[in-house]
């Protein structure tokens, strides 16, 4: 049976949302006002809607075919994010940009305004054909075997606009290398043409169904040869395989890698050979392991030896909007008005005369870019994270920074280490083939529950690409710098000659169980210096101060300062007895208003939220002694069941809700939130508890709880329905 997406999908076909986007633009809906289904729809067009930035606001994807962009395209979309944005620009890891702030009514002049420069958002969400990418440089390196832009144009033009490839099983990413070199990142994709040379003839070996996410997987070798002229037919007969054949139930099992473990590579030879007028070569040897990751920052020499590529370091692909009209400028002026997207979150200027180098590097620096490899900007990327994505658990860009910020005041060097940091399962920032992966999870603690990431240790290239294995679970973000820090310096310190980050951290992890983080762990003792103030976690100070470089000497370890008690006295706070709940003297009349009655106190009812935080349709994740839960608006009365799906953990809260069930934000589980009966698929049933509703405040009845009061903590969730963006 089709799931809930595909019934509104074949209600209306996603691209006829556009004129009711026209209206709303027109009157100003705000986006609490327009239905779920169309939200949806509209990612069809390139806008993905933000609930997270209040107060609900969309993002522009634009598609960046083979990584060519434009100066006047460039300048557009900077123009695009000043007037109507926040003013930022990112760069993802399928070579798009992407504008963050923009209003219902700027959705059409956006649509039109990269309409007259060339470009287009169409189709780059949801179930469709993400942009297809090629080598940063192709057409520009010199010994590649084939430039394969004119390809990844024609692989677009098989399907942009097309009604019946808009309506695949699930999304679907394809990419072409002309190189001989193939990274890790293209054996992640669905569809994969690498290049090879066989007898003096270019032809393509093909990769299927790779993906990040929730169950990673590396693409199958499918062993045939494809010649360039059969790459379109090949595309589309596999687009028309996966169309006829992929599976519309549950959304978890709709990629086209179920596909492909239902029926086989040998059903796809024989789906291949049955459609296609021509016959395919047969091949056996598969495509030569990754050696490296793509060097992409620096100064390359073209093809042409008069002529260079600029490829210059952006920290985490995010760009100010005068950086990237600053960048469209500098390339008309020193070059031809060529830019290049990366998959590495970077952006390059082509075809710079030798003689205009320095004066291009220059105008670069002049906008806070540079030209020089920084090892932690080249070694690190992070998806959107919570800032605007809808489903991300924890914030990821803002992290980073901080984490790199932190990992340089150590003196940390990352050789060849790749940090990646996604904020969910979904894997945008693909940490799975990092060195050290980063996937955002909520920890509980004793206090209650904060931002934290489970650690993988050793994907990438191990000898041949592999997928990151687990190494601890539920990290606090504040101890990753001693973490991250502690497994370099073991990896720096014993490994073999020759071994890389990944193959020491894969041996080592092969029998290994990942282990959970409690609030014990990771507590180094903390080590100031007292000629800056400069603080230093480790067993031991540094032998001298990154900061001001102050001798050992300088530097006292802060002793713990007794019991939580007596913390709690200094800072002038008082432990209400019985209640559970830790007040500032003084705030007690603001506290008053989230007393439990005490006949509902009796009956074991807890203070959970104010009915005005629950707007109806919306859900609210609330957290009463430390445990999450989540909250309903249904009619006159109020819900409450498990915060977390038991599929995976996801914020059912940020699911959308229709006539009393719940989707799950990352999968589309449905629950049945007045009874908690798991409804697709069955028998995964979450916990529900009482509720009661009293002078406009929720009380939730929690079993077995010796708590009386407690205070919640809640985040409004929009609904949402369907896979990430």
């Amino acid at each position: 049976m089709p799931n809930s997406i595909e019934d509104w999908k074949s209600e209306k076909h996603p691209f006829d949302v556009w004129p009711d986007v026209e209206r709303h633009a027109a009157a100003q809906t705000p986006m609490k006002e327009i239905a779920a289904p169309d939200l949806e729809r509209m990612k069809w067009h390139g806008f993905l809607y933000r609930k997270r930035d209040a107060p609900g606001r969309y993002m522009n994807r634009i598609r960046v075919t083979a990584g060519e962009l434009s100066a006047e395209q460039a300048r557009e979309v900077a123009l695009i994010a000043y007037e109507y944005g926040h003013g930022i620009v990112d760069v993802t890891t399928r070579a798009n940009l992407q504008v963050q702030g923009l209003s219902i009514e700027h959705l059409p002049k956006v649509a039109g305004r990269l309409e007259k420069v060339g470009a287009t958002s169409r189709q780059t969400g949801h179930d469709n054909i993400r942009n297809v990418f090629a080598h940063p440089f192709a057409g520009l390196t010199p010994g590649e075997l084939i430039d394969t832009r004119p390809l990844c144009h024609d692989v677009t033009a098989l399907f942009l606009d097309s009604r019946e490839y808009a309506d695949l099983p699930r999304k679907m990413n394809i990419c072409l290398n002309g190189t001989d070199s193939h990274s890790a990142h293209f054996w992640t994709q669905d569809i994969s043409f690498l290049a090879t040379e066989v007898d003096g003839e270019v032809l393509f070996q093909v990769l299927l169904a790779g993906t990040q996410g929730q169950n990673p997987h590396l693409a199958w070798h499918l062993p045939v040869l494809v010649r360039p002229d059969q790459v379109v037919g090949v595309t589309r007969s596999l687009l028309d395989l996966f169309r006829a054949k992929g599976s519309r139930e549950q959304r978890n099992k709709t990629r086209l890698r179920f596909l492909i473990e239902r029926i086989g590579i040998g059903g796809v030879l024989e789906w291949l050979e049955q459609d296609l007028l021509f016959p395919l070569q047969p091949c056996v040897g598969e495509p030569i392991p990754a050696s490296s990751q793509d060097e992409l920052v620096g100064w390359f020499r073209q093809a042409d030896p008069k002529r260079w590529t600029m490829g210059l370091s952006v920290a985490l692909g995010r760009l100010t909007w005068r950086q990237l009209e600053g960048l469209a400028l500098l390339s008309k002026k020193w070059g031809d008005g060529q830019l290049r997207t990366t998959h590495e979150q970077g952006i390059a200027v082509a075809n710079i005369p030798t003689g205009f180098k320095n004066a291009a590097a220059t105008d670069a620096a002049g906008l806070g870019l540079s030209v020089q490899a920084d090892p932690f900007e080249l070694n690190t990327m992070a998806c959107t994270g919570s800032q605007f994505c809808n489903i991300a658990v924890t914030e990821t860009k803002g992290h980073m920074f901080q984490l790199i910020e932190k990992l340089r005041k150590r003196a940390l060097k990352l050789h060849g280490i790749r940090i990646h940091m996604s904020g969910c399962p979904s894997s945008c920032a693909q940490h799975f083939t990092a060195d050290i992966g980063l996937k955002g999870v909520r920890v509980r603690r004793m206090i209650g529950t904060r931002e934290g990431f489970d650690v993988y240790l050793g994907g990438g290239l191990a000898g041949q690409v592999h997928m990151a294995l687990p190494y601890k679970l539920g990290v606090d973000f504040d101890q990753l710098p001693t973490l991250i820090e502690d497994v370099a310096s073991e990896f720096y310190l014993k490994h073999q000659s020759g071994q890389t980050f990944s193959a020491y951290w894969r041996e080592k992890l092969q029998a290994a169980q990942a282990e959970k983080v409690g609030d014990e762990d990771y507590q180094a003792p903390l080590w100031v210096c007292d000629v800056c103030d400069y603080q230093h976690s480790g067993e031991d100070p540094p032998v001298f101060c990154p900061s001001c470089a102050g001798l050992r000497r300088n530097f006292a370890r802060i002793e713990e300062e007794g019991d939580r008690a007596m913390e709690c006295e200094s800072d002038g706070v008082k432990e209400f007895e019985g209640d559970g709940v830790m007040e500032s003297e003084g705030s007690v009349a603001h506290h008053a208003d989230t007393l439990t009655p005490s006949h509902l106190a009796d009956a074991g009812f807890v203070f959970a939220a104010k009915v005005e935080q629950l707007p109806e349709g919306e859900g609210l994740t609330v957290d009463i002694a430390g445990q999450e839960y989540a909250l309903f608006r249904v009619g006159d009365d109020v819900k409450c069941i498990d915060a977390a799906c038991p599929h995976e953990g996801a914020p059912l809260a940020e699911g959308e809700l229709n006539g009393g069930a719940v989707v799950c934000p990352w999968h589309s589980w449905e629950f049945d939130v007045c009874t908690g009966c798991s409804l697709d698929p069955p028998g995964n049933d979450v916990a529900t508890y009482e509720t009661r509703i009293e002078e406009g405040v929720v009380y939730v009845r929690l079993p077995g709880t010796g708590v009386t009061e407690s205070r919640s903590r809640g985040v409004l969730a929009g609904g949402r329905v369907g896979e990430n963006a």
